[in-house]
């Protein structure tokens, strides 16, 4: 058995099919399916069920697969860190989050999971605004940006990973008349204000599309989140925000309401095709496997 064929046994197993497997890494379907039947030979149990088509792993070969392409993922991880090991340092990856989007509160785990597996890699994180994180970007001074997604990223010529839909929540304070409800009706918001904060694309039009009634329902701009949330307490008045806003989590005096919005918001993971950096590998993978298992985290109502 030798990695070459496990590597081959995982492309069959993900694409269904010997001829797709074979055109990914550039070599011949009677290739592919010799090192196949040589592999399962060596086991002595068929891996794949070759009369449909696709074809399917059979019971052991899913089994096999599971543990293999874990075990892969570690050994191209191994192989990158001594790649930066080969350049004669420690490596190093410097990741930004976008500012006043809380997308840090989601993904620190991956950071601290990263700094437990590769304590040699050192990793900088910083809070700056989308048009620094392109310059940044530009510059290789940030390896990887994780904010909202917008348009100026793809312009730009960037890799742009889309990551995870960001719920939308209504947020009020807990002695708001609304605050007994969990879900809203359609003219609940009527004379109702909302304080936003421009330019993080919250318009309520927008939001609601037609579908509360804003029969006056009144929109004001203030420069930060810090005076919406203010303004929610002191004015009784309402703003939008996510569920990874730490203002929000186990705080009595606020009460949010999840709304299932026809727009929402997109955490998205931006990288320079041109960086060649091979910790950002490390950190893409870390997201693949994170996301894939990843729970909403727990918003408390009011108290």
């Amino acid at each position: 058995m030798t990695l070459l064929q496990l590597k081959y046994f995982i492309l069959v197993s993900e694409t269904g099919n010997f001829t797709r497997a074979a055109e990914q890494v550039y070599t011949s379907q009677p290739t592919i399916s010799r090192q196949m039947q040589m592999l399962e030979d060596e086991l002595g149990y068929p891996l794949f069920d070759r009369s449909s088509k696709p074809i399917h792993l059979t019971e052991p070969g899913q089994i096999l697969y599971e543990g293999v392409k874990e075990a892969i993922s570690k050994i191209d991880d191994t192989i990158d860190m001594a790649a930066i090991a080969s350049e004669g340092k420690s490596g190093s990856l410097s990741i930004s989050f976008q500012a006043g989007y809380y997308s840090e509160y989601a993904f620190f785990p991956i950071i601290n999971k990263l700094r437990q597996t590769w304590p040699s890699l050192h990793i900088r994180c910083n809070k700056l605004f989308s048009w620094e994180q392109i310059k940044g970007l530009k510059h290789d001074c940030i390896d990887v940006a994780i904010g909202l997604e917008i348009p100026n990223w793809d312009k730009s010529g960037f890799i742009v990973k889309p990551l995870k839909k960001v719920e939308t929540l209504i947020v009020m304070s807990a002695q708001h008349r609304l605050a007994n409800k969990e879900s809203l009706e359609y003219d609940d918001l009527r004379g109702e204000t909302f304080y936003l904060t421009a330019p993080n694309g919250y318009q309520v039009d927008k939001i609601f599309k037609g579908r509360f009634d804003l029969t006056n329902v009144h929109q004001v701009e203030v420069n930060s989140s810090e005076i919406a949330y203010f303004k929610v307490l002191s004015d009784n008045g309402l703003t939008i925000s996510n569920p990874f806003d730490p203002t929000l989590l186990n705080n009595p005096q606020y009460h949010s309401i999840k709304f299932d919005s026809e727009y929402s918001d997109s955490y998205v993971c931006v990288v320079n095709p041109d960086n060649t950096n091979p910790a950002i590998q490390l950190f893409l993978d870390s997201i693949n496997k994170f996301v894939k298992h990843q729970k909403e985290p727990s918003i408390s109502r009011r108290r």
